[in-house]
C-alpha cells in the first residue's frame, strides 16, 4: 500500500508519496494560503494530494500546526498562523474526498515521529521545530507527551523573556516570537534594508554585516536558553532541532557546540512528512 504524507505549515505545504516499503517515491510543495481561511487551506492540501495521487494509495497522513486531536482528526485550536483552522475536521474532509484512511497529528509530534526512526532505543527525546512558528514535542518514558486539548509539549509558547514581545497566542515573551523564522525576519527588517528571508539574513551575517551578526547572535542566545529549559525540565537523551531555520547548519552548530544531547534533524524539512504516515500514537 502506498501512502501520502502531508505537512501543513504556516508558510508551505510539503507532501510526499511513499512506496510499499516506506521508500520516498515523489515529493511536492505548495505555498500555504495561511491568511485566506479554512477552505483555501483545504484546497491547497487537495492540490498537493492530487499531484501525488495514484490509485494504489491507501493512506493519507496529515501533520498540521495547532493543537490536534489525533483520535478524531480535528484541529482543536490554531493560532493566527493558520487563520480559520480552529475546528477544522481534517480527517473527515479528506476521507470524504479520497475514500482512504486518514491519520492526523500535530506537526511537531509528526516531526518527532519521523526522527525517532533514527533513535529506536531512546525513551526520552524532545523535538523542536523552527519555521513560521516554533513547535515542540517530547517523548517521555517512551510515550509522546500530550497535554490539554491534545497539545504537544508546547515549547514554542514557554516564556523566554518575561514581559517580552506579545505572541499571537495572547502571552508575552514566548519562544516563538524570538526563535521562529517570522520573528527573525521581522527583527532583521527593523535593522536592515532589503531583507526578505532567513537565508539572506544568515548569508549577510556570515559575510560580517554588523546588523545581521547582531540579530543572529541574539537568536543564538535565546535558543541556548530554550535548550537549557528543556534540559532542566525533562533531561532528554536527545534534543532534535528541525524546521526551515535549522537548515542553517552553521548557525545551529555554533549553539550546539560539542553537546552530545543536541542534534539536527536527519530528515531535514521532511521530518513531518515522514511522521505524518506513522501509526504511532
Amino acid at each position: 500500500m502506498k501512502k501520502i504524507g502531508i505537512d501543513l505549515g504556516g508558510t508551505a505545504i510539503k507532501a510526499a508519496r511513499f512506496g510499499e516499503e516506506g521508500e520516498l517515491e515523489d515529493e511536492f510543495s505548495i505555498p500555504t494560503p495561511a491568511r485566506a481561511g479554512r477552505m483555501p487551506i483545504f484546497q491547497a492540501i487537495y492540490c498537493a494530494v492530487d499531484k501525488l495521487w495514484k490509485e494504489d494509495v491507501g493512506l493519507i497522513g496529515v501533520s498540521s500546526a495547532g493543537d490536534i486531536d489525533p483520535v478524531r482528526g480535528i484541529c482543536v485550536h490554531a493560532t493566527d498562523n493558520l487563520i480559520g483552522w480552529t475546528g477544522a475536521n481534517i480527517r473527515g474532509e479528506l476521507e470524504r474526498r479520497y475514500h482512504v484512511r486518514v491519520l492526523v497529528d500535530n506537526d511537531a509530534v509528526a516531526a518527532l515521529k519521523g526522527e525517532l526512526a533514527f533513535y529506536p532505543e531512546a525513551k526520552n527525546v524532545t523535538m523542536l521545530t523552527f519555521g513560521t512558528g516554533v513547535g515542540g514535542a517530547s517523548l517521555v518514558n517512551g510515550e509522546i507527551l500530550r497535554g490539554k486539548n491534545f497539545g504537544a509539549a508546547r515549547w514554542g509558547h514557554t516564556i523566554l523573556v518575561p514581559h517580552g514581545i506579545r505572541c499571537n497566542c495572547g502571552k508575552r515573551g514566548c519562544a516563538e516570537v524570538y526563535l521562529s523564522a517570522t520573528a527573525l525576519i521581522k527583527q532583521g527588517q527593523k535593522r536592515m534594508l532589503g531583507l526578505v528571508d532567513c537565508k539572506q539574513l544568515f548569508d549577510r551575517a556570515a559575510s560580517g554585516e554588523t546588523e545581521a551578526v547582531d540579530v543572529v547572535a541574539r537568536f543564538q542566545d535565546h535558543l541556548g536558553i530554550l535548550l537549557e529549559n528543556v534540559r532542566t525540565v525533562l533531561a532528554p537523551e536527545y534534543i532534535i532541532l528541525g524546521g526551515g531555520v535549522a537548515k542553517s547548519v552553521s548557525v545551529m552548530e555554533e549553539v550546539i557546540g560539542g553537546a552530545e544531547d543536541v542534534v539536527l534533524a536527519r530528515r531535514g524539512s521532511l521530518a513531518g512528512v515522514y511522521g505524518a504516515i506513522s501509526e504511532r500514537i
